[in-house]
Parts: structure tokens; C-alpha cells; sequence
């Protein structure tokens, strides 16, 4: 992909970003409530020249943090390195730990891959040899057959003729199952071999 396509998260984009986002709207509202239930006091309060001083001089440090700049920033900051913090209390943001924790996500689906691996491995060497005594069977049944033809046996001929030709039908079958499952192991191991070389690669990279 070409770099000049990736744009990179915005901090309400990510994860802490979201958390952010709640955490304030929950103190916009919160605090419209408070001001609301509290207008009252602060009426009464106002009519006092040294609370309505105290009060003046609060109102003008917020609008001095909104209008400020470098205040603004500074608030800002903050403000995102706690949302930072406090997200990363229940959700994994750090990146370092996110590729620790998919390479050990990765060693265990490997795992679970090589065991499946094996079992399909194992499963095509017993149906190798059941391929394999058939077609020895099929070569006994057939000489046993041509021997009973050449002594006139009639009913043995025919009985050791169909049972080498049911073990040929079968045999058709188990080879056509034997190839599909030598294309999965294919497929399955190349699949492990690429995993194993990612594994490394993001192992070299933490």
C-alpha cells in the first residue's frame, strides 16, 4: 500500500479517543446539571461583592484557558495522556504490547495448526494402507478367481470376481479422498510455514 494513502488516527479516532468522548460528554452534562440545580446559590452568592469577585475571576481563567493557545494545548494534553491512561486500564493500546500479545495469539494458533497438521498426516498414512492391502487383496481375489476358472469352479470364480471388483470401486474412492487430502496438507502447511515466518519477523520487531 502506498504511504501517501495511510492517514493515521486522530486521537478521537482511537481507542483512549472513545473513552475521551464519554468521559466528556458525561461532564457537559454533569456539570449543566450542577449549574442548573446550583443557579440559584450562585444568584445569591453574586449579590456578595467578594463571591462575585471570586466567581468574575474563575469565569475569566476558564476563558482564558478556551481563548489561550498554549493553554488550550496544555489542557489538551492532559487531558488525552489521562483518557491515555485510563483506557489502557481495560484495553491494550500500547503497541509494543499489541504485537506481544499477537505473537502469543500466533504461537498458540500455530500450535493448534501443527496438531491438526499432524492428525491429517496420520489419517493419510492409515488410508495409504488400507489403499495398499486392497489392491493386495484385489491381486489375491483375482488369482483365486483364475484358478477356480481354470478348475471349473464356477460360483468361487464369481464370488472372488465381484469382491475384487467391490475392492477396486472402493479403492476409486479412497484414492480420490487420499488426493483432496494431500492438496489440504499442502495448503495447511504452507499456511504454517508463512505464519512461522511471520511469528519470527514480529518477533524480531519487539
Amino acid at each position: 500500500m502506498d504511504n501517501q494513502d495511510f492517514t493515521p488516527k486522530t486521537f478521537w479516532q482511537r481507542p483512549e479517543g472513545t473513552t475521551g468522548m464519554i468521559i466528556l460528554a458525561g461532564l457537559l452534562i454533569g456539570g449543566g446539571y450542577l449549574l442548573y440545580t446550583a443557579l440559584p446559590v450562585l444568584i445569591g452568592l453574586a449579590a456578595n461583592t467578594l463571591y462575585l469577585a471570586l466567581m468574575l475571576l474563575a469565569l475569566a481563567a476558564i476563558v482564558y484557558m478556551v481563548l489561550d493557545p498554549k493553554m488550550r494545548n496544555l489542557v489538551g494534553y492532559m487531558y488525552k495522556s489521562f483518557m491515555r491512561w485510563l483506557t489502557g486500564l481495560f484495553v491494550q493500546i500500547d503497541p509494543i504490547g499489541i504485537l506481544k500479545s499477537y505473537v502469543e495469539d500466533l504461537e498458540d494458533n500455530l500450535s493448534k495448526m501443527n496438531k491438526q497438521i499432524n492428525k491429517l498426516r496420520g489419517q493419510m498414512h492409515k488410508l495409504k494402507e488400507i489403499i495398499f492391502n486392497n489392491k493386495k487383496a484385489i491381486e489375491d481375489n483375482l488369482q483365486l478367481a483364475s484358478k477356480a476358472k481354470e478348475t471349473n469352479k464356477q460360483s468361487m470364480m464369481i464370488l472372488k470376481s465381484r469382491k475384487a471388483g467391490r475392492l477396486k470401486e472402493s479403492n476409486m474412492r479412497l484414492e480420490d479422498l487420499y488426493r483432496k487430502m494431500e492438496v489440504l496438507y499442502r495448503v495447511l502447511s504452507k499456511m504454517y510455514e508463512n505464519s512461522e515466518i511471520l511469528k519470527e519477523d514480529i518477533k524480531d520487531q519487539v
